[in-house]
């Protein structure tokens, strides 16, 4: 008996605990897909596919673009690497920002995380299996996009060889650590010395930041003279940054272009140094957030039960201002569905972090076309910025706006007791789903038309018909979610996984894909008419009826909601 202590302890400074546990979550991770594939098979091939068509049109956009920039072959030698490191930059600091979501959550916002600290693990452990996931679930964003760069840059550079493709496979999966182990120190550093309040005052000062930065940066496009060259100078000398030595993306792109030069000694360097640093870094984060990761785990649990203890009346303060249009009942309804989405890191970061690289990209790409607004690439960069946006609000709307119904499934009894029918509970939801995509949606609308110096005409298109679709997309959100609820399950991610996820996510992209036609449709015509500014009968006839369908299609759904709710009920 006296040998336990010294065996204990031997087990705790030893790796097994760390490898015990991955084999347990690999073990729950191949049980998962097999689960998926066997209870919805046609869902598994559609995502597959999916994932296949993505890909393919990654992949024939980044050649379009190489092969664009490549006509001219000093813009080439310039552009081309400018742009590689701009999207690595971009890519780390999504990155890092999305390692630090989930490895907040992860580590200090799940109830697994006291169970397995009970367990005769070390924190060390623990941090090291939580890490690794962090890795894991962040990465596939860059494995998604990385994939289909990997080829066209092969594409573009026939002189690339086989063994480039193991190196940008090897740099890839290199650099994923480095913003991972950023995103794990940020995380245990929010946990550890930010409470509620002070967390809610830095993210006001940065939305006030980012805002400043924005329109400082449209200020100073929209001032330069007309000539592209000018406009060209100013633009790489405001990202010069990009290619700084010190940012570990430099050392990935230089590397990765070594490679297609079959420079293989360099390449291997700074393959070595991406490792080296990686290594690193993890080690160092991991053994800083296992050092005082009770201390920070117990300040991150006492601020969940301040913020439960305090809540006050979803209609007092900024968040039932927002709805002083609805009826008190639902004005309570809207603004709770509000302050939880704020209260939420998970859903609002994200869309955040995909807001903010979408407007990064309308700042900085769309001058490089040269185009007028109605006239080549000024026609076509506005349709692809409809089709991105789109997609990340119907993607918005499956994950986070599906599941609100399923979610009051144990608090039905409570918003019974309002004087309130389940048309007017659908319609608080709807408010509080259109009132988040339409203010991110419009917001970046108006910045795409301000950069693109599009005619008021046109741009008051593009701004209804965009706001049309979140209009239907959120109508599909709420009113499936109503026609097809999950009321037994508490886990988001698994009632929008769930079938009648399936069925919204299905409905939205078909929208989307509908409203991509009718968009098509207009650009077509505008070209076959010479490109003018003013709107004839044929676009707002083609125009009117895509918003007809997106509110038709948003108002159906709630209908049919709201009457099977209402039969639930009863």
């Amino acid at each position: 008996m006296s040998s336990s202590p010294d065996m204990s302890a031997a087990i705790m400074r030893s790796p097994i605990g760390v490898i015990a546990l991955m084999r347990v979550k690999l073990q729950a991770l191949r049980n998962r897909v097999s689960q998926a594939i066997s209870d919805s098979p046609i869902k598994f091939l559609a995502t597959v596919g999916l994932l296949g068509v993505v890909w393919v049109g990654l992949y024939l956009l980044f050649v379009a673009v190489f092969m664009f920039l490549k006509q001219s072959r000093m813009e080439a030698a310039i552009a081309i690497p400018m742009v590689f490191s701009f999207f690595f930059v971009a890519m780390l600091v999504m990155l890092t920002v999305s390692n630090a979501i989930i490895a907040y959550t992860s580590l200090f916002a799940v109830e697994e995380a006291m169970y397995l600290l009970s367990a005769p693990v070390p924190p060390r452990a623990y941090v090291w299996l939580k890490y690794v996931e962090t890795l894991i679930f962040s990465s596939w964003s860059l494995v998604l996009l990385g994939l289909p760069l990997m080829f066209a840059m092969a594409e573009a550079n026939p002189e690339a060889v086989g063994y480039y493709y193991v190196f940008f496979i090897s740099f890839f999966i290199c650099f994923v650590p480095i913003p991972g182990a950023a995103g794990l120190v940020l995380a245990w550093a929010i946990a550890r010395f930010l409470d509620r309040n002070v967390r809610r005052r830095l993210i006001i000062t940065a939305v006030l930041v980012l805002a400043v930065v924005v329109v400082w940066t449209i200020q100073s496009v929209t001032a330069q003279e007309a000539a592209s060259e000018q406009w060209l100078t100013g633009f790489l000398l405001r990202i010069s940054f990009v290619q700084s030595a010190l940012l570990p993306s430099s050392w990935v792109v230089r590397g990765v272009e070594a490679a297609i030069e079959s420079q293989t000694h360099l390449a291997l360097c700074y393959l070595g140094v991406t490792v080296a640093n990686a290594m690193f870094l993890s080690v160092l984060a991991v053994r800083l957030v296992s050092w005082k990761f009770m201390s920070a785990f117990d300040r991150a649990l006492s601020s969940r039960g301040g913020e439960r203890s305090t809540a006050a009346s979803p209609a007092v303060g900024l968040a039932g201002k927002v709805f002083f249009y609805l009826p008190h009942g639902q004005r309570l309804i809207a603004a709770k569905d509000l302050r939880t989405f704020f209260r939420d890191p998970i859903q609002w970061t994200q869309l955040v972090v995909l807001f903010g690289l979408m407007t990064l990209y309308l700042v900085n790409v769309p001058k490089l076309s040269g185009a007028k607004p109605l006239e080549g690439w000024g026609m076509v960069i506005p349709f692809l910025n409809f089709g991105a946006l789109s997609f990340i609000l119907a993607t918005f709307t499956s994950r986070f706006v599906f599941p609100l119904v399923s979610l009051e499934g144990q608090q039905l009894w409570l918003i019974g007791m309002l004087p309130l029918s389940s048309w007017q509970i659908l319609v608080s939801k709807f408010a509080f789903a259109m009132t988040v995509s339409t203010f991110v949606a419009f917001s970046t609308t108006v910045l795409a038309v301000i950069m693109l110096k599009m005619p008021i005409a046109w741009a008051v298109l593009q701004v209804t018909v965009t706001v049309a679709t979140c209009f239907g997309l959120c109508g599909f959100a709420v009113g499936i979610g109503a026609r097809l609820p999950m009321f037994e399950q508490r886990n988001a991610a698994r009632i929008a996984n769930g079938f009648g996820g399936t069925v919204n996510l299905v409905a939205s992209v078909m929208l989307v894909l509908t409203m991509l036609t009718g968009m098509g449709a207009v650009g077509f015509h505008n070209r076959m008419r010479g490109f003018d500014e003013a709107l004839d009968a044929p676009t707002l006839m083609i125009a009117a009826a895509m918003i007809v369908l997106a509110l038709g299609g948003g108002l159906t759904a709630m209908v049919v909601g709201a009457r099977h709710l209402r039969r639930a009920e009863i």
